[in-house]
Order: structure tokens, then sequence, then C-alpha cells
């Protein structure tokens, strides 16, 4: 069976590619979560993020939005000190703000109006080209009603994810099928 090449570096990347990776997501929760953990995986690889999930889920309440748009200063305290995390002050409090934001803003509205709910197939071809130019004006329109740390690499990121972009590998088994879904 093939699969994106990325997918086949250890266990718990094949299963997240497997199962969730480009597959269309419209809770606004699971939406945060993903944005979230693209932020923290800036710098970094997918790999170590995907290894330290339950600890985000755990110290990020499950990413409950409202409760983290609670947080304060001994909570980014309490974050900082805890090594199971990506202990980064700019992403940690980067992730308070976004969730501000969020209770003000429709974060699937923000995610997949632009796009009519409908995913874009393939733009990558299987050529690691970048970031496509639309990203930007995406971009701009988070930064733009108060969203931090969302540069157009995490931004693409959080489309591939989500299921806005469908960038599996043409040849890839789980490309076809998530055109059908």
């Amino acid at each position: 069976m093939n699969r994106c090449s990325w997918a086949n570096e250890d266990t718990n990347m094949l299963i997240y590619h497997d199962n969730e990776w480009g597959v269309k997501k419209f809770d606004v929760n699971d939406l945060f979560e993903s944005l979230t953990l693209e932020i923290f995986q800036a710098g970094l690889s997918w790999q170590t993020v995907l290894n330290k999930r339950d600890a985000f889920r755990k110290s990020f309440c499950n990413f409950d939005i409202e409760s983290i748009s609670k947080f304060n200063d001994e909570d980014i305290e309490r974050l900082l000190q805890n090594p199971k995390i990506i202990r980064n002050r700019a992403k940690i409090i980067a992730t308070i703000e976004n969730a501000k934001c969020c209770l003000e803003n429709d974060l699937c509205q923000l995610t997949w109006q632009p796009f009519e709910f409908q995913s874009l197939d393939g733009l990558n071809n299987g050529d690691k080209i970048g970031t496509p130019d639309f990203v930007n004006d995406y971009v701009k329109s988070f930064k733009k009603i108060g969203f931090k740390r969302v540069g157009p690499t995490t931004m693409y990121s959080y489309l591939q994810s989500v299921g806005v972009v469908n960038d599996h590998d043409m040849n890839c088994f789980r490309h076809d099928q998530l055109i059908e879904e």
C-alpha cells in the first residue's frame, strides 16, 4: 500500500497519516487543536509534536477554547515548567490569545468559508513547491482579527491537516479516499 513518504517515519506518524491528516474537520475545538499544534510545531518535527500530543491535550484542557481563553500568568508559568510539552512562552501566549479570538470568531467559518466548505485537491501534485499564493491572503485575514503566530507555512500546514487541502501524494492510498469523503 502506497503512502506519503513521511508517514513511514514511525508508528505515530503512520497512524496520524492513515487516520487524521487531511480528514475534513469542522468541530471548532478540533480545528483549534490542529491550529495550536501546527503553531507549536514551527521549527520542530511533526513527530516531536505527535509524541507530546497527549500531554498537550492534558495541559490545554483538551483544547477547550473557553477554558484556555481564561488562562492567566500562573497558567503560563505552569506550562513553562511542564517538560512533557514544548515550552515556548511565545507559543503558549499565542495559544491563549488565539483562544480569545475564537470566542469572538467562528474558527470553522474562518477556516472553510473562503473555500466554500470544499477541499482543494492535490495542490502540490507530489512536488513540494512551497506555500501557494492564496495562503498569504488567508494569513492576513487571521492576523487582522488578532490571531498570533499564523504565518504562511504554519497556516498551510493547518489547512492540510484539517482537510481544506488534500496534499496526500497522488499515489498515496489516502488521496483518493479523501476525495470520495
